[in-house]
Order: structure tokens, then C-alpha cells, then sequence
């Protein structure tokens, strides 16, 4: 899904908005591995993914980064309260594949927002996505069981467990990876 196609979903865009969008928003290429935003940095881009597979991540005292989420093709993606509060974040923004993203500066971002009002409506959508992804992450880490975990990402998000590393899904899942192992082995 193009960026464009993803926004009018939300909002009707007219000739002189699309334009607007092109120009605020840049084509990024990155490779495999690449890391988008680092922690400690300030979140100062919102993505659309329009090709390939990224995950935020964080790393703990131990030194064991951590997946909070997957984002593919047709999502945004950002540190939500760095992006939107400007202060530096604990996360890190990592591709998974070569990707290709529509790109936007925090700055072009209120630019747009400014010009045209109905921008809005797109950023109370982001940040609707990122507020259920939150929720239902907190949800299943403190009243789902792992297999309860396993079989959520099985049905909401098949493709994951195709193009993610397992050590990856693992930490998502808040397992250690023989435990998914076994979980695997079970279905």
C-alpha cells in the first residue's frame, strides 16, 4: 500500500494536499540491518513502510535488546512519545529486510499539519494505531501465556513468523527462544 492510498483511507485528498504530501514526505531507502533511529536520539521522523519489515527494539540493563513490535508494509512507524514529544528515546528503530519508506521531519510534519487542518485527523490516527499496539502489548505480556501469545501473532500477523529471526519473535513474545521452540513443535 502507497502512502497516499494509506491517507486517503483516513482523509480525502485533493490535488493540492497530495502535492503538499509528496513534496513533505521523502523516499528512503535502507538495507537490511540498518538501524533508522538509535536510543538516546530524538525520534525526529515518522515512516511509512511501503516496502519491507522493521521492528522497534530496546536493550536492557543486561545488555539483551528486546522487540516491542513489527511494523511491514502499510504501517507507520516511529517512538510514538519521542516523535511527539521531541525528547530523547529508549527505543531503537531497526530494519529487518531491505526497505523502502516515506520518510517525514517532525518539523515538515507540523508544516503540513498547519497547512492543511485535516492533517489532523491523520495524526489522531497514528496515534490511535500506536496507543492499541501499546495497550494490547501490555495486555498479553501480563495476562496472556506465552502459547496465548504465540497464537495471537499466529492469527493477527502470520508473515511475522516467516520474515522476523526467531530470536526476535522470542523476545516478543517475552520467551526465550527454546521456549518458542517448543511452542513450534507443538502445532
Amino acid at each position: 500500500m502507497s502512502l497516499l492510498t494509506a491517507i486517503s483511507h483516513i482523509i480525502p485528498v485533493n490535488s493540492q494536499l497530495r502535492e503538499a504530501i509528496n513534496h513533505a514526505f521523502k523516499q528512503k531507502e535502507y538495507q537490511k540491518l540498518d538501524i533508522l533511529k538509535n536510543y538516546g536520539e530524538v525520534a525526529n521522523t515518522l515512516y511509512f513502510i511501503e516496502k519491507g519489515l522493521c521492528r522497534i527494539y530496546y536493550v536492557n540493563e543486561s545488555g539483551k535488546d528486546i522487540t516491542y513490535g513489527f511494523y511491514k508494509e502499510g504501517d507507520f512507524i516511529s517512538i510514538a512519545e519521542s516523535f511527539f514529544t521531541q525528547s530523547p528515546s529508549v527505543y531503537c528503530v531497526e530494519s529487518l529486510e531491505d526497505c523502502l519508506v516515506a520518510a517525514i521531519s517532525f518539523r515538515d510534519f507540523v508544516n503540513l499539519n498547519n497547512e492543511f487542518p485535516a492533517i489532523e485527523k491523520v495524526k489522531s490516527h497514528v496515534l490511535q494505531y500506536f496507543l492499541l499496539i501499546a495497550t494490547s502489548r501490555i495486555v498479553a505480556l501480563q495476562f496472556q501465556s506465552a502459547q496465548q501469545r504465540y497464537d495471537a501473532l499466529l492469527e493477527q500477523q502470520p508473515e511475522i513468523l516467516q520474515r522476523a529471526p526467531l530470536g526476535h519473535i522470542a523476545s516478543y513474545l517475552g520467551i526465550t527462544q527454546e521456549t518458542l521452540s517448543r511452542i513450534r513443535a507443538k502445532k
